[in-house]
């Protein structure tokens, strides 16, 4: 009896032993095993430098909810009949800054305001007296600087009045071009194709992919520039295969994306 547990407590001290010989050893294996997983993780991102990690922050697939309701509640507060005055101090009771003043005429006023990093264009048309008759609360794709700098946190100015070359930012001047684009690259990009296929019909069609938002086995989401136009391209998969392709708005563009877009305008 004596013998056998003498014999159990050495076999106990012997395995206690090597585990504390082998456990330096399999941390240092893991620490190089990890090693190697990030420096492939980084090799993947240098070779993908389009690769979007802030798939919330450029999405518009993602931020349209709440962009489409913030719109909607806008647009049923604003009342007719009412002064340019008014419509000033109604922006700002509801946390709307105006940030561009892109059209400023008797009969029509066209804002760029921003609110939670969230931007919209509203076009208000006048009648004789001075009233206004209709408020269209729209997209605000083509924006100015500060349009840009108060989306993104900073601290800007409130616009107070027209100042010259903003109506280039309108997005009623600019969207029957973008559209006819739209329904281009629609047609263009069939279904039933896979990933390469659309990367090298991109590039055919003479767009540069700037961002990928997303990338799933069933979903991939790009967003696009040629000279001063932008895009997002979403794509649903089956088998690999593009079985649905949505060209839409981006309004929430990437910072490769803005930069292309900068670079167009020089």
């Amino acid at each position: 009896m004596t013998t056998n547990f003498k014999r159990t407590e050495l076999a106990l001290r012997i395995a206690a032993l090597s585990f504390c010989l082998m456990a330096p050893l399999a941390a240092q294996a893991a620490t190089h095993s990890g090693g190697s997983n990030n420096q492939a993780m980084s090799d993947k991102t240098t070779a993908n430098p389009a690769m979007n990690n802030d798939r919330m922050g450029s999405s518009d697939r993602m931020r349209m909810k709440d962009w489409t309701n913030d719109k909607e509640m806008l647009q049923k507060q604003l009342k007719m009949g009412e002064s340019k005055a008014y419509y000033s101090k109604a922006l700002a009771d509801q946390g709307f800054q105006i940030t561009s003043v892109n059209t400023d005429k008797p009969s029509e006023v066209e804002y760029e305001i921003v609110k939670n990093g969230r931007s919209y264009e509203l076009q208000l048309a006048f009648d004789n007296a001075g009233k206004a008759s209709k408020a269209d609360v729209s997209t605000n794709m083509w924006r100015t600087d500060a349009t840009k700098a108060a989306m993104s946190g900073k601290t800007v100015a409130a616009a107070t009045g027209y100042v010259k070359g903003n109506e280039n930012y309108s997005d009623r001047a600019r969207m029957k071009n973008w559209t006819g684009e739209k329904e281009r690259l629609e047609k263009a990009l069939a279904v039933g194709k896979d990933n390469k296929w659309y990367a090298a019909e991109f590039k055919k069609l003479g767009y540069q992919v700037t961002s990928v938002n997303d990338r799933e086995k069933d979903y991939v989401e790009y967003e696009i520039v040629k000279g001063n136009e932008t895009y997002e391209v979403q794509i649903d998969f089956n088998n690999m295969l593009g079985k649905k392709v949505d060209v839409t708005t981006n309004m929430w563009q990437s910072e490769a994306t803005e930069k292309a877009l900068a670079s167009a305008k020089r």
